[in-house]
């Protein structure tokens, strides 16, 4: 479970702030720089739907005052926004009609640190919380700093951690009141620092720079498991192990988040049939299950009705069918275990390769108030160490759960010993390729080839070994510069910590910016998500002589892109040609349109007559779904529309009719067909063939014929009738 946290952000709102103090804002005004931490910081607390992470927003300058101390003269102009508490998404959404600079009000920002204090005071009371403090200012306002030793004195015993971020004070450009409160700032933050307290003062570019670094969620490592790490059976054995153990988390896996969660869709949107979509803002989406009864007439779908999630049972799909599973038996099938961690042998490190362990990783030690246990275990641990050896164990990590085969790894640091624990793959998520050898050919009747045409050279070798070293990032900087321009902090290039999920990443991003721009596009991906999607320039321009040399050495040729049914043009003075299609749409559909039943093409399996002499033909089945699939782009005429749906119609009940139809076909088409109707907007013709289709397959001739199992299978695919609530009006 995380820590309980309080913060409170104080904004500069005086009539300063309007105006642009950095040299870097390009034309944004302070309060529109001061905007952007206070939209990371807040949206960032509104995503993760803390109850215990609460913010509070004071604004200095505001026209006014609203505080507990709003009698004195020095607290005038100084107004709590928002009290502390859990922000919610509708608050966000609100948060820049809330914070607008004054048009002449000016107010104390030391005032305004003395009011944060004491909503946290209020909020916080003697319970245990993390305190934070935020100002946010240009620092062009004068500030009374009387009284800066009680102040002082109230932060040590509150125990609150400050964070002073200027905008512009500290530049060139800069007025002579903002230099001189930023130093006066600075003094007091170093004082506050200097009483074992978190105080840090830093211009807001740094913040900006901070800013374009993901969230990086840290939650606080819990114990998952209590009992004992056995080497050998101790029902058996007399020098087996047995050593009192807890495990923690090391490494997590972050959840994704479902940015649907937070939009309001517009009117009644239905993810599928069975889904109802309903939500208000600042609330979670809510489902309700619904289950379609056959009516009194027999017609199924009329009938729709609620069902309570209490009265749902578990069910498995076999094939086109659902087996139920009742409580009962699942019980009586569930494996019986309990909980355990046994080793079961122990492999050399050679044998796991890194690319094996990709799970999430948790650490396993001695039993923190068992001095023995931790004895044994950091005698394991070295020994595991010394021989070059990992552990592997069964896992149980609650009675009745399905054990987990686990890789102990040792792990030793200055003051910290423990194992690692990670989950091996099965066999099946492991894939072993063979590759051809570079060296050698192997012919048919056994002869060795050591030169060839398929094998590289001497040459192409040793040009793509300096081209794979002069390409290692390895040895950059965090800049992506070489390393023998050195780096002063001794930082690298990609390290493990600065790596982010760009999806996680990008989807906070746009659903904190649209629900400040409902209308805007989304912002570009920052820099920090897509450094690592190209190598850097500096590596680029130092390899690409290497590159040159091997791309002359292996002869490397473009290859014109393969183009289909795109215009070729020919060269000066010859007459423009086109590249025309194997397949005659427009002369299928037509045709095909006006024949009857009986000259129309039927099923490759079977053969149809077409004269007295009982010669026969067979229907190209990949011609015709190609032809349906073409239909989407939409003819030369409009009317021609209802006649091209009824042959696709025509076609698909012809394959019905045959003794044994290919069911895939039948669902490729049925998919085509649907998908049509929805890009011509024309679902009305879609659902009454596909309606006539049902009765046709459930209750109509066709049932006879065991044909019903068909329409379980398109159901079961999506391909039933589309519903009007998509947007769609019944014709």
């Amino acid at each position: 479970m995380a820590e309980k946290e309080a913060t409170v952000i104080v904004v500069d709102l005086s009539p300063s702030m309007a105006e642009s103090h950095m040299a870097t804002a390009k034309g944004q005004s302070d309060i529109e720089m001061s905007m952007k931490y206070v939209y990371d910081k807040v949206g960032s607390k509104v995503l993760s739907e803390r109850k215990t992470d609460v913010v509070g927003i004071v604004g200095v300058g505001t026209d006014d005052t609203l505080n507990r101390m709003s009698e004195e003269d020095a607290y005038k102009h100084i107004s709590i926004l928002y009290q502390i508490r859990q922000f919610l998404y509708r608050d966000y959404h609100l948060l820049p009609k809330k914070l607008v600079p004054s048009l002449k009000s000016h107010g104390d920002l030391i005032s305004g640190l003395v009011v944060a204090m004491d909503a946290i005071a209020e909020y916080c009371r003697h319970l245990k919380f993390i305190k934070n403090i935020v100002i946010l200012s240009n620092c062009a306002t004068p500030l009374d700093f009387g009284g800066m030793d009680g102040i002082i004195d109230k932060l040590v015993e509150m125990k609150v951690n400050l964070s002073i971020f200027t905008v512009g004070a500290d530049e060139e450009t800069s007025t002579a009141i903002q230099r001189a409160n930023h130093s006066l700032l600075s003094d007091f933050v170093d004082r506050v620092a200097g009483r074992d307290l978190n105080a840090i003062i830093a211009p807001f570019a740094d913040v900006l720079r901070d800013l374009e670094i993901p969230h990086v969620r840290k939650v606080r490592s819990t114990n998952s498991y209590n009992g004992t790490l056995t080497v050998g059976d101790p029902n058996q054995f007399n020098d087996s192990l047995s050593i009192p153990v807890e495990r923690f988390a090391y490494a997590k896996t972050a959840s994704k988040i479902n940015s649907v969660s937070y939009i309001k869709p517009k009117g009644n949107v239905s993810t599928s049939p069975t889904r109802q979509v309903t939500t208000t803002l600042g609330r979670r989406i809510k489902y309700e299950i619904t289950v379609s009864k056959e009516s009194d007439d027999g017609n199924t779908g009329k009938d729709v009705q609620e069902v309570e999630k209490g009265d749902l049972k578990k069910g498995y799909r076999y094939g086109a069918s659902v087996v139920p599973l009742s409580a009962e038996e699942e019980e009586n099938l569930r494996f019986l275990t309990t909980t355990s961690l046994d080793v079961i042998g122990f492999v050399p490190f050679d044998t796991i390769g890194p690319w094996q362990l990709l799970t999430e990783t948790n650490f396993i030690i001695a039993k923190r108030t068992d001095k023995k246990a931790t004895l044994c275990l950091s005698s394991l641990i070295h020994a595991m160490f010394e021989n070059e050896l990992y552990g592997i164990a069964r896992f149980v990590i609650k009675n009745d759960r399905p054990p987990v085969l686990i890789l102990l790894i040792p792990f030793i640091t200055d003051g910290f010993e423990a194992l690692v624990e990670t989950q091996l793959p099965f066999a099946e998520d492991v894939r072993s390729f063979r590759f051809p050898s570079l060296e050698i050919i192997r012919t048919v009747k056994g002869k060795i080839l050591k030169e060839h045409h398929y094998l590289p050279t001497e040459d192409m070798k040793n040009n793509m070994k300096d081209f794979i070293n002069a390409m290692d990032i390895s040895n950059l900087t965090p800049e992506g510069l070489p390393a023998n321009l050195g780096d002063p902090d001794g930082r690298e290039f990609a390290a493990v910590g600065e790596i982010f999920d760009p999806v996680i990443a990008n989807t906070r991003q746009a659903i904190m910016y649209r629900a400040l721009h409902p209308d805007q596009d989304l912002p570009p991906l920052s820099d920090s998500l897509l450094r690592d999607t190209y190598p850097p320039e500096a590596l680029v321009k130092q390899a690409s002589p290497i590159a040159n040399r091997l791309v002359e050495s292996v002869n490397v040729k473009k290859i014109a892109k393969y183009k289909t049914n795109k215009r070729r043009y020919a060269a000066e003075g010859e007459e423009e040609l086109k590249q025309e299609s194997i397949l005659n749409v427009d002369e299928l559909i037509g045709s095909n349109a006006n024949k009857n039943d009986s000259e129309r093409p039927v099923s490759k399996r079977r053969k149809v007559d077409t004269n007295e002499d009982e010669e026969h033909r067979e229907f190209d089945i990949e011609a015709e779904i190609d032809k349906w699939q073409r239909i989407a782009a939409g003819p030369e005429s409009d009317a021609a529309l209802p006649r091209i749906f009824e042959q696709a119609c025509a076609d698909i009940d012809m394959l019905l009719s045959d003794e044994n139809p290919d069911l895939a076909v039948v669902i490729r088409k049925v998919s085509i067909l649907r998908s049509s109707a929805v890009k011509l907007d024309e679902p009305g013709w879609y659902n009454n063939y596909i309606l006539k289709l049902q009765d046709a397959l459930v209750m109509g001739g066709l049932a006879n014929s065991g044909r019903s199992k068909i329409w379980e299978e398109l159901s079961t695919k999506g391909l039933g009738e589309i519903p009007i609530s998509d947007g769609y009006l019944e014709d």
